[in-house]
């Protein structure tokens, strides 16, 4: 067996545990697309990446917030609340109520969207276009203390502070060694909608069309709010911005059990 296909199917064996669904087999690996395809057409800015041969258009007409799902207010007849009986000296002891995730993907679920994807320690990864807030070329981030270990640190950009999250550590903690770490070779910074947050990224691949048919979707609660899904026949990780951008201004990591100790020091 080739050292590709291994990795392949390493990969999707870890896509698999992502979803904590069955993936299907036959997962074909992400094919390169020119990268000049991310919104074509579209007027350049300056600030945006350029690669060597290759300019890569970010207009702010294609970067939207997604839509949050107006739900319809639950009616309960004659049903009091029940009273909160934690005696006052407990109260300080029970875990924070979980993050509000609203269903920002709702809309992408019934009908095809574009997505950007890139590539991060082998991992594809991709992000719908309407949640991208556009690409950064890389520079060296400045760190401060305090911060978690995926924090890396500010990035300058004009007048803004973005902040640069390591997404190989984020996204696969328990993947993350060493010789990863050192094996990283960062050079783009993805931002995420009109956040200040940004997954630093090694390749940029393409950008495609996505029929909802085409995911496996995560249709339950569990512990990666994040992950929207799987592109099946791409072997890629949708990510569901929103949620990601929640979890992150929470300082909260990807972790199982989130205070696990850090495989690197």
């Amino acid at each position: 067996m080739s050292q590709n296909s291994s990795s392949d199917r390493a990969m999707r064996e870890y896509l698999t545990a992502l979803l904590e669904e069955e993936a299907p087999a036959d997962l074909s690996p992400l094919a390169k697309g020119p990268v000049e395809k991310l919104l074509e057409n579209a007027p350049v800015e300056e600030e945006l990446v350029t690669e060597k041969s290759q300019g890569i258009n970010v207009p702010e007409d294609k970067v939207v917030a997604a839509p949050s799902v107006t739900r319809e207010p639950v009616v309960r007849a004659s049903v009091k609340p029940e009273p909160d009986v934690a005696p006052p000296e407990l109260k300080k002891d029970l875990p924070p109520a979980p993050p509000d995730f609203p269903d920002a993907m709702a809309e992408y679920r019934e009908e095809p969207f574009q997505a950007l994807f890139f590539r991060v320690a082998g991992l594809n990864l991709a992000v719908p276009l309407k949640s991208l807030g556009g690409i950064h070329k890389w520079a060296k981030p400045k760190p401060l203390f305090g911060k978690p270990k995926w924090y890396l640190g500010i990035m300058p950009h004009r007048e803004e502070q973005l902040n640069a999250v390591d997404s190989a550590r984020w996204v696969m903690p328990d993947k993350y060694t060493k010789e990863l770490a050192e094996s990283l070779d960062y050079q783009y910074l993805v931002m995420l909608n009109e956040s200040s947050w940004g997954l630093a990224c090694e390749e940029l691949v393409n950008t495609d069309t996505l029929d909802p048919e085409e995911v496996q979707w995560r249709t339950a609660g569990g512990k990666r709010p994040w992950l929207a899904g799987i592109v099946k026949e791409k072997m890629c990780a949708l990510i569901n911005v929103d949620a990601l951008i929640t979890l992150l201004e929470q300082g909260l990591d990807n972790s199982e059990k989130g205070t696990e100790e850090d495989p690197v020091s």
